[in-house]
């Protein structure tokens, strides 16, 4: 662990009606997950290695791809950068994984910065699970705000209940003028809900929350840090269209995800 970060490793209390809210909704609003102080720490680390990851970038973003002027991505970060492995694997922010996925024992899939630009566009409406090639459709994200993010700059909004769809989920991935929203079938809510949140701030979701952004139309940059988690025993899927995913990389079809790239960062005690 580098010095002087902190470790996160105090519990984060959930309510039992967090959990229900979760479970109905298939996301969260969980204030001040971080303080001000673990915040500003891992702001400064995190903004360190995204400029690193894309110093060689110098185009403007109006020569980037749609999906590029939406998010500047930087994934895997734990395993290239020692700095960010505290707040990656820390067991804060996987106890909340394991409490809102009901699991014995939680898994990293892996990490990613988000950060959307000044002027960057929406991210379009999604569900996670179609990146990941599980057999078993138990995963979620924490999404942690790194400096205050509100819906102006381009805060994730999701829609309610959308996890409970039996989604064919391989023609649901990021692209420009998808049609998931249209998908959604009738006597599930369509509300769009979104929250501002202040740092330190994170929401979480599950991997079939059909989720999205506006633009940002702000001056800031939105910074936002992730963590994708799935309970132990989610099962491979060799069919996936995204089956050549290095996180589950040796893995056989049909059997559980437990590569070194997979840790177990939190257990139920019993």
């Amino acid at each position: 662990m580098t010095a002087n970060l902190p470790p996160l490793t105090q519990d984060y209390f959930l309510e039992p009606a967090q959990i229900q809210i979760f479970q109905e909704q298939g996301f969260i609003h969980l204030p001040q997950v971080l303080s001000q102080n673990e915040t500003d720490a891992y702001r400064r680390v995190i903004d360190e290695v995204v400029q690193a990851r894309t110093k060689h970038d110098t185009r403007q973003l109006s020569e980037k791809s749609p999906y590029e002027q939406a998010l500047t991505q930087c994934g895997h970060l734990w395993s290239e950068f020692p700095e960010v492995e505290a707040f990656t694997r820390s067991s804060r922010l996987a106890g909340i994984a394991r409490d809102l996925l009901q699991a014995d024992h939680i898994r990293l899939w892996h990490d990613q910065a988000l950060y959307k630009q000044p002027g960057g566009r929406g991210t379009d409406p999604h569900i996670d699970m179609a990146y990941w090639p599980m057999l078993d459709r138990i995963a979620g994200t924490i999404w942690v705000a790194l400096e205050e993010v509100t819906l102006e700059m381009g805060a994730m909004q999701f829609v309610p209940g959308s996890h409970k769809i039996d989604w064919e989920i391989d023609q649901f991935t990021i692209r420009e003028n998808t049609p998931i929203l249209e998908q959604i079938p009738e006597g599930f809510k369509q509300d769009r809900v979104g929250f501002n949140l202040k740092p330190g701030d994170a929401t979480f979701h599950h991997g079939l929350t059909v989720h999205f952004t506006d633009p940002n139309q702000s001056d800031k940059i939105r910074k936002g840090m992730t963590v994708i988690y799935f309970p132990d025993g989610v099962r491979y899927n060799a069919h996936s269209h995204m089956a050549g995913h290095h996180c589950a990389a040796g893995t056989a079809d049909g059997e559980p995800i437990r590569t070194v790239k997979n840790p177990i960062l939190s257990s139920k005690l019993v």
